[in-house]
């Protein structure tokens, strides 16, 4: 596939009070050490989160709560549209 656009972006659509908010419920949540590499669920051992860190040192926490897919996903559909990808798709994983 020929991609015209590789990326669309807004500039200060969501208004900072939403942002804060998004961003105080997610310091509340319980962060997660970020994995990659195949590491997946298991369980790591104390050389394997070393090894890990030393390529990704991150912490996260996943959210899927109604109320910011619907603060975020106008901006999804419309820019699937706006940059010509009009890719189709029915749900959005945890961001």
């Amino acid at each position: 596939m020929n991609l015209t656009n590789y990326y669309w972006y807004f500039q200060s659509v969501i208004p900072h009070r939403i942002c804060d908010d998004i961003a105080r419920y997610g310091h509340q949540m319980q962060e997660q050490m970020a994995v990659t590499g195949g590491f997946g669920d298991k369980k790591l051992n104390q050389k394997q989160i070393k090894d890990l860190k030393k390529k990704r040192d991150s912490n996260i926490v996943w959210m899927n709560d109604r109320w910011i897919y619907k603060e975020i996903q106008p901006y999804v559909h419309q820019a699937n549209a706006s940059a010509g990808w009009n890719y189709k798709w029915d749900y959005s994983e945890s961001c």
